[in-house]
């Protein structure tokens, strides 16, 4: 019998804490699958496929299937960024209460 803790990958012996549970004994492995423990049990799946350029397969637990997912396009966006003029100077200076009560939430929230 193995043992697992928190979803650890089972093995033989505990390290005497508790909370480790006995889970069955890992299954044999058929040519050309392999056995792995995921999500509180033992998997034998095929290997995982060659990922190709642009896409990475990835292990859909709940299908029990391996799924090619697109990856790597990223899309730049810009987005407006608002600034607050200086009610002084350019200089970085600290602003006394007056100056604060003056400024709209908008640009307070830019401080």
């Amino acid at each position: 019998m193995l043992y697992t803790k928190n979803g650890s990958i089972p093995q033989a012996q505990t390290d005497g804490t508790d909370g480790w549970i006995e889970v069955a004994d890992k299954p044999e492995c058929p040519e050309g699958k392999e056995v792995v423990w995921l999500n509180w049990e033992w998997v034998v799946r095929d290997p995982k496929p060659q990922d190709r350029e642009g896409y990475q397969w990835n292990w859909n637990h709940a299908e029990m299937a391996w799924v090619e997912n697109a990856w790597g396009i990223s899309q730049v966006v810009k987005t407006p960024v608002e600034t607050v003029k200086s009610l002084t100077t350019d200089e970085i200076v600290n602003l006394v209460t007056t100056q604060i009560g003056a400024l709209t939430t908008d640009q307070i929230s830019v401080l």
